[in-house]
């Protein structure tokens, strides 16, 4: 099964996710990152530069999904 990581971008920084999760393809990643930022969003005061970025093992970018409210996830 693929292992895909969800890293956190603001703009300026990235905080990286080290382990990431394994999942059987792009759109259940997909789905997950939607369920992060959903889960996460009201919890942020300014959310409206920060993107959740999916990245395969090799490190290439494959979709992210911002944290403000609109279309959920845009492939790179």
């Amino acid at each position: 099964m693929p292992l895909y990581f969800f890293n956190i971008r603001d703009g300026y920084d990235v905080d990286e996710d080290e382990e990431g999760v394994e999942l059987p393809d792009l759109d259940a990643a997909r789905a997950e990152a939607i369920a992060t930022v959903e889960e996460l969003r009201d919890q942020l005061t300014d959310a409206a530069n920060i993107e959740l970025e999916i990245t395969d093992e090799t490190g290439r970018r494959l979709l992210t999904v911002p944290f403000s409210r609109g279309s959920h996830g845009r492939r790179r």
